[in-house]
């Protein structure tokens, strides 16, 4: 009898074990082949983890970006990990992710085709400047301008005195002066002089002759 218990015993521990041993290899089954992925608006990120990475199984991944191609069935083993960058945009654009592994075809958790939106990059606000008054310019007087009188080029006629001739002489600072006749008679010249003689002839017969007339008009006074 106690043999007996013994094996039960030993048969129930055994299932046991062999129980959870294979609940962690489910569960283990169950969480492995995480394809995860990301979008922003500049940026795609690719992170597909725990994948096989035994030579029997084949894992491919394809990422296309606004129509083009950026990864092209790519073998990969038990995860990748990339990121690609998002050329600039004014629209929305779409990314397809597509992940395909021969361990398990037809899982729809291991095997993935997403498409995501890619928004366009908000642009930044101008930060506001504050206008910089830039103080008035003081206004000077204006400088009055003096009139300033030009010289005469002309050559100034000067008018001697008569009886003299003087050239014309030219003048380049001051007007044309012009100097009136003299009324008054010109002092006899002293000194000696050829025509000096001359003129004391000429002086004695006007005495002369000045005498010779009164003395004939007192005569005729006294005959009458």
């Amino acid at each position: 009898m106690a043999r007996h218990v013994r094996i039960r015993g030993a048969a129930l521990a055994g299932a046991a074990g062999t129980a959870v041993l294979l609940s962690g290899v489910l569960a283990t089954g169950a969480s492995a082949h995480t394809p995860a992925w990301s979008v922003t608006c500049d940026k795609v990120t690719v992170d597909l983890a725990d994948y096989s990475g035994s030579k029997n199984v084949k894992n491919l991944v394809s990422l296309t970006i606004d129509g083009e191609k950026v990864v092209d069935q790519q073998q990969f083993g038990s995860g990748y990990h990339q990121s690609f960058t998002v050329k600039a945009h004014s629209a929305p654009v779409s990314a397809t992710l597509v992940v395909t592994t021969t361990e398990q075809p037809k899982n729809p958790q291991w095997n993935v085709t997403e498409t995501k939106t890619i928004a366009v990059c908000a642009t930044p606000s101008p930060t506001p400047t504050t206008p910089t008054t830039s103080p008035t310019p003081s206004t000077s007087p204006t400088p009055t301008r003096t009139a300033t009188a030009t010289p005469s080029t002309s050559a100034s006629a000067t008018v001697a005195p008569t009886g003299t001739t003087t050239s014309a002489a030219p003048a380049t600072s001051a007007p044309a002066t012009v100097k009136a006749a003299s009324t008054t008679p010109a002092l006899a010249q002293t000194g000696g002089s050829s025509a000096t003689p001359i003129v004391a002839a000429a002086g004695g017969a006007v005495v002369l002759v000045g005498g010779a007339l009164l003395l004939l008009s007192r005569r005729r006074g006294n005959r009458h």
